[in-house]
């Protein structure tokens, strides 16, 4: 009776991978295909046949022969991540959080690795694709990213009016200094919650702060709440 009423998932499961990981996997794809380096291609390209290719219907290749397919063993083995995670029920997954994440086409391709094993909006699998700004420059040109998708149809009709990012806090101390990367972290996302705004998208951010402290049972916590950006939280936020 308990399983029939809670079912047999307790949390749901959240996955991390680097785009560089997506990048490869998608780069022995188009290889295979006859159509080129996806590795080689520039951002417009990128988005033009991701945003085609999540557009239409058909696979990529078959996803029966991904071991026959003479891809190499890094790209088999994040293309495993996505077909074990299609082999789950929707209610075991959480958020795809791409590390290092750059530009626009790093989330499509997510998205497209999904479709790929049929995880779609459509059917209520797709996770919900998080991208990690992590960086200096990363979080200064992540409103720009966030306007590029949000202008995508494909994109814009998959998220359904709701958007999740990732704030990277170690990354970006060691990369600018705690100083700036404190106030890259406040620019960003006031600038992000203003192009969210513009399209109609809510907006939850993800703060990867630390270790079980900044996580929660510290004061310092309730305060670094309120340090927040306003118009950031609105009820809702991941740390």
């Amino acid at each position: 009776r308990r399983v029939k009423s809670f079912g047999m998932t307790l949390v749901p499961l959240d996955i991390r991978e680097e785009s560089t990981k997506h990048t490869m996997a998608l780069d022995a794809i188009t290889r295979w295909l006859g159509i080129g380096a996806y590795s080689e291609w520039d951002e417009n390209a990128r988005l033009s046949w991701l945003s085609s290719e999540l557009s239409g219907k058909r696979p990529l290749f078959p996803p029966s022969r991904l071991k026959e397919l003479g891809f190499p063993d890094g790209a088999v083995r994040t293309l495993e991540t996505f077909q074990t995670a299609a082999s789950l029920e929707p209610e075991a997954l959480g958020a795809y959080v791409i590390s290092q994440c750059q530009t626009a086409s790093d989330v499509l391709a997510v998205m497209l690795l999904q479709k790929q094993f049929g995880m779609t909006p459509e059917n209520g699998s797709m996770m919900r694709v998080v991208p990690l700004f992590e960086t200096l420059d990363d979080l200064t040109n992540a409103p720009e990213k966030l306007d590029m998708l949000f202008k995508i149809p494909a994109y814009n009709g998959a998220i359904k009016g709701k958007q999740e990012v990732m704030v990277g806090y170690s990354d970006s101390a060691k990369d600018a200094g705690r100083l700036a990367a404190c106030w890259a972290q406040y620019n960003s996302q006031e600038r992000m919650v203003e192009v969210s705004k513009k399209y109609g998208i809510e907006l939850t951010f993800f703060h990867g702060k630390g270790g079980t402290v900044g996580r929660g049972g510290n004061p310092a916590l309730y305060r670094a709440i309120l340090s927040h950006p306003p118009g950031t939280i609105n009820g809702r936020f991941r740390v």
